[in-house]
């Protein structure tokens, strides 16, 4: 049982961290809507350093050895014959920054215990369900499905992380792929037979996708979804760069109903029954220094599912 004032600690410890969260973007708003300057440099040389000490990948020497025992269990899970085969016309988003001047792709593995919980949840009555994550970085949330015993598939239109090893690419190399979202593509098992997935989840990606290539990239995530899959995702709404690079991150920003409405021209609709709640999503759930709140206005959630043929126009 909580000691008394435990749960006032809590609550300070959150509020300073959001009251942080908020003066960094803040700054961070204000550094790029201006000319490049000493002051914004500085801002953004020590940001990198700052992203680079709270990355997921960071391993510790008990984490290492936990690996090395994984790779033993993947080895005997799967056997010599990858379990899945990638069909796609691009393996590279080879024109976007994220490949060109690669930064979450090689920092990011985000997982959130919560959203796997309530995932499973929502498929309790389908236990063999397949998860597909879009931009999956160093694929931490595939990994996290895997440990649970599920099947789980990443992509990612960058290679940086697969040519260093990085993440997860080196411990579950059969369900982590390279290939460019916004171009067809599909997988198949060992059989050969068409796989789609029950859920597709898409966290910071949908904003990194230049507006004439995102309904390709929606057309895609329809065309692999089974009929009573869903798409879960954040999509942040600020603007992210590296001046020091020149990088633009997020290229496509706009107002949740305006987001709204590229999902219903691809054919997906809200789900308005979902057990998801905010500290549940694997990113932007408001818990920690760099990650946004729907209450900051930073970003929203979708939980989406295929438009019933019946009701379409």
């Amino acid at each position: 049982m909580p000691t008394p004032g435990a749960g006032e600690a809590v609550d300070f410890r959150h509020a300073v961290t959001r009251g942080l969260y908020r003066r960094y973007r803040a700054c961070a708003r204000h550094f790029l809507g201006r000319p490049a300057n000493p002051l914004s440099s500085a801002f953004f040389r020590l940001l990198r350093v700052a992203d680079h000490l709270a990355s997921h990948r960071r391993l510790t020497a008990s984490q290492v050895e936990a690996n090395r025992v994984w790779k033993t269990l993947y080895a005997a899970r799967y056997g010599s014959t990858p379990p899945y085969r990638l069909e796609a016309v691009r393996l590279l988003a080879s024109d976007s920054a994220d490949h060109q001047w690669p930064r979450g792709s090689i920092l990011n593995s985000s997982l959130n215990r919560r959203f796997n919980l309530k995932l499973y949840d929502y498929f309790r009555p389908k236990p063999t369900f397949r998860t597909l994550d879009i931009g999956c970085a160093g694929g931490g949330f595939v990994r996290s499905l895997l440990d649970d015993g599920y099947e789980a598939i990443g992509i990612e239109g960058s290679d940086v992380s697969q040519r260093l090893g990085s993440g997860e690419w080196e411990t579950i190399p059969y369900h982590l792929f390279t290939a460019d979202g916004t171009a067809p593509f599909s997988f198949a098992d060992r059989a050969g037979q068409r796989i789609l997935f029950e859920c597709i989840t898409a966290w910071e990606v949908l904003e990194h996708i230049p507006e004439p290539k995102l309904g390709d990239l929606l057309v895609n995530i329809v065309a692999n979804l089974a009929p009573d899959g869903i798409f879960v995702g954040s999509i942040a709404l600020f603007p992210d760069g590296d001046p020091l690079t020149g990088a633009v991150y997020h290229v496509t920003l706009h107002e949740p109903l305006w987001w709204l409405e590229r999902f219903r021209a691809a054919g997906l609709e809200p789900v308005q029954h979902h057990p998801f709640q905010t500290q549940d999503y694997v990113r932007g759930h408001g818990r920690g220094l760099q990650d946004w709140d729907p209450t900051d206005g930073d970003g929203f959630h979708v939980v989406m599912r295929k438009r019933d043929d019946r009701t379409r126009r």
